[in-house]
């Protein structure tokens, strides 16, 4: 009886994933199964995983007009796109700079990132993707005693007042988790910005069989998520076919070697190093880059204690669960979130909301994102009513903001770095720093 309730249900549709991929998620010690996020543990995680799972799948179908799919079928289509490849990077090559233009360009669309926040340089196959400081595996925590091992952190009813140093570095991991799943669900959408008939336009001017690649490309490499566990085990544990990366502030040293910025490093200094084998991965890893600026504000303000919660969340392995998950998420935050959000008059207010949400303390973040993702319709309006109290603030601000920036824009005596300074002094008496 136990293995009929564990069983994942596909809604009677005929395509399944890995049997090693299901295994993981019917594993209570996953990823996100122990995350208080998901109230029903590990029934929230496969709910979402599957339903992402069976997006991908139709997506595939309609691309190949075909009824259903099977592993052999699937690894036949991908034999198909990835012999397309080199044509791909071939044509690329040749309008190589033009479609890294196009590719920021649609970051900073897709995002609605404010001008000037972020510098992004970013880089069309241009060289070997770098994976020797990837961190692959979770820095080793402390030795727990006995005890502790013993003791299973409950985060329903304690006060914060009252948290152990552990129970403090747990949910801030949790939190942590959840906005990588976020940044990750948003970038996603990346992957697909050659879609917008403004950017088929330009490709197809280029070349009429970039669109039609890009799009087999994509699908079957969203597939392979579900569908190929031990190859994308592999490439988690050791960087092997990686075909994407992005750096916030690489070179961000002090002539010591030691890291700089921290507070007094200004928005001017925010820049994003993209590489992308090919273009829409490219424009994958630059709206990663913009969605990570964003989310360092989630992050412990305790130095100590945010290397600890990076060391330990923030590493390959974990990467694949967060692309499978992370786009719903991402859907079930938007689909809360108030429609007032959505119109013209409020383009660019998400990401003041972003930084204000992420700002929150983990224990009532986890509330929020659990009430947002579950399927209980009043708690789903819980999230909702306490969105429009963060889209109220982040209106204020980005009105604010905005108001800031018209009164400096006729300033002509004063040089770029004392109009960042002023801009993070505004901004600091606002109760946020710009991304960092």
């Amino acid at each position: 009886m136990a293995k009929i309730k564990e069983q994942i249900d596909y809604k009677g549709r005929p395509e399944r994933m890995d049997p090693n991929l299901e295994r993981k998620l019917r594993d209570k010690e996953g990823l996100f199964a122990q995350n208080p996020a998901m109230k029903k543990g590990v029934e929230d995680v496969q709910r979402l995983v599957t339903s992402r799972f069976l997006k991908v799948a139709q997506k595939l179908k309609q691309i190949r007009g075909l009824e259903n799919l099977n592993p052999r079928t699937i690894q036949n289509i991908y034999m198909e796109e990835m012999a397309k490849v080199p044509m791909v990077m071939s044509i690329e090559a040749r309008h190589r700079e033009e479609l890294e233009n196009l590719a920021i360009q649609a970051g900073l669309d897709e995002t609605e990132i404010p001008q000037g926040w972020v510098d992004i340089e970013a880089r069309l196959n241009r060289q070997p993707i770098d994976v020797s400081n990837f961190r692959y595996n979770p820095e080793e925590e402390p030795e727990e005693d006995e005890e502790e091992k013993k003791q299973k952190l409950s985060f329903q009813s304690f006060d914060v007042e009252d948290l152990t140093d552990e129970e403090v570095l747990e949910l801030e991991k949790h939190k942590r988790n959840i906005i990588n799943a976020l940044i990750q669900g948003a970038a996603k959408k990346g992957h697909y910005a050659f879609q917008k008939p403004e950017i088929k336009e330009q490709l197809d001017a280029i070349d009429q069989r970039l669109y039609p690649a890009y799009l087999g490309i994509m699908a079957v490499n969203d597939m392979l998520y579900f569908t190929m566990e031990q190859a994308i085990e592999m490439m988690s544990q050791t960087g092997q076919g990686v075909a994407g990366k992005v750096e916030l502030d690489p070179d961000d040293e002090d002539e010591d070697g030691e890291e700089g910025g921290g507070e007094e490093q200004n928005e001017s200094d925010t820049k994003i190093v993209a590489d992308g084998m090919i273009f829409p991965i490219l424009c994958h890893e630059i709206i990663k880059g913009i969605e990570e600026a964003k989310g360092r504000h989630g992050l412990p303000q305790d130095a100590d204690l945010r290397q600890k919660v990076q060391g330990q969340t923030d590493i390959l392995s974990n990467e694949p669960m967060q692309l499978r998950i992370g786009p719903e998420i991402t859907e079930k935050l938007r689909e809360a979130l108030p429609d007032a959000m959505f119109e013209d008059s409020n383009k660019g207010l998400i990401n003041w909301f972003h930084i204000l949400l992420y700002q929150i303390p983990a224990q009532e973040f986890l509330e929020i994102i659990g009430n947002a993702i579950a399927e209980d319709s009043s708690k789903n309006k819980k999230a909702t009513a306490k969105f429009e109290e963060i889209m109220k603030e982040a209106k204020e601000m980005k009105m604010e903001y905005e108001s800031f920036q018209d009164e400096n824009s006729d300033s002509s005596d004063s040089d770029d770095e004392d109009d960042d300074d002023g801009l993070d002094d505004f901004l600091g008496s606002l109760g946020i720093s710009r991304p960092k």
